[in-house]
């Protein structure tokens, strides 16, 4: 887990129980799904290292920890012995977000607000990929990567920029007639799609598509690290309201839905058989990458180390010395890597 920032950790739907623990890299964090909503803490029992959610019991602001029993206090701030810390997290939609490793919330909070209150939210689909989850982001960024995979006549982009903090790409995509154009595929079939692409941190994009169109929406793609080295996709749309307040297209909203998990699974058999290590030889047409990837830094681990005491950031150190500890053990060992 190389990168923090606003993470996607969960669907709504999926915490069933009081308590649940979503890993997120080397991390475990513990939703508390309350009547008021969902609160995010580390998962981890201060005492001993039991995970929380198994067989603990919420008691008020505290939870009972199913190992040896002690009251946990669901934040920090007082003089208790036994306390772990809340994140800031949003629901919004369905969607639970959580900011991990930053104090500073920077735009997601404010865009969600106001994009759930012009638009409905549809909760998509999830899936496991073996892939570096800022790669996953990456690629509504990748122009060059378009035309071979997803087979889009054309690609028009703009140079990046920052807005306030948000990574922004403005493009247009040259496509094929889609399932409710119908039609044969020759040029006179062919449209542009004006694409907006936003970065909120190196694990989330929200992307505007089809400004303007007949089926204009948001593409909300989160991706978050595993402890097997794999990363979950979670992606989902938000659609505009109609003026008459009824409730969007939802045969629509299931095609979108279905095109972005065909347009994923184009992108596996690449991201899965990458060489992540080999030497890179970028060209002109890779600038756009090459500035995701310098505003992806700023989210570092290390560089939150270098910067404060943030535990994400301590837990960074501890596990780095450990494994350079264990590096150096294998160097001086050399059968132990046999």
């Amino acid at each position: 887990m190389q990168y923090g920032g606003w993470f996607q950790i969960a669907f709504e739907r999926d915490l069933t129980a009081e308590l649940t623990t979503i890993p997120v890299g080397s991390l475990k964090l513990l939703c508390v799904r309350r009547p008021s909503g969902v609160e995010v803490y580390d998962a981890v029992c201060p005492h001993r290292g039991a995970d929380l959610s198994v067989n603990g019991r919420l008691v008020e602001q505290s939870v009972v920890c199913g190992y040896h029993g002690y009251r946990i206090t669901l934040g920090r701030g007082g003089n208790e012995r036994f306390c772990v810390r809340r994140y800031h997290s949003i629901t919004v939609g369905g969607l639970v977000f959580a900011l991990i490793g930053r104090d500073d919330p920077g735009e997601l909070p404010a865009f969600l607000k106001a994009l759930a209150t012009s638009h409905e939210i549809v909760p998509g689909w999830e899936k496991t990929i073996r892939v570096a989850p800022e790669l996953v982001i990456e690629n509504a960024f990748d122009a060059a990567h378009f035309k071979p995979i997803h087979d889009v006549k054309e690609v028009r982009a703009q140079p990046p920029v920052m807005e306030r903090g948000v990574f922004t790409v403005d493009a247009t995509l040259r496509v094929g007639p889609s399932a409710w154009q119908g039609g044969a595929s020759d040029d006179s079939t062919f449209i542009d799609v004006p694409l907006l692409a936003r970065a909120f941190s190196p694990n989330l994009t929200i992307t505007t598509i089809a400004m303007g169109g007949d089926h204009p929406h948001h593409v909300i793609a989160g991706a978050v690290p595993q402890p097997d080295g794999t990363c979950k996709v979670r992606l989902s749309i938000a659609m505009p309201r109609p003026a008459d307040g009824s409730a969007p297209n939802q045969e629509v909203a299931q095609l979108i839905l279905q095109y972005e998990s065909m347009g994923l699974e184009q992108d596996r058999p690449v991201w899965e058989n990458l060489t992540v290590d080999a030497t890179t030889n970028y060209v002109p047409e890779d600038a756009t990458i090459l500035a995701y990837r310098k505003f992806c830094d700023q989210f570092r681990f290390d560089r939150a180390a270098r910067l404060g005491d943030d535990k994400v950031a301590h837990d960074y150190r501890r596990k780095s010395r450990a494994a350079d500890a264990e590096r150096a053990g294998a160097d001086e060992n050399p059968s132990a890597r046999n």
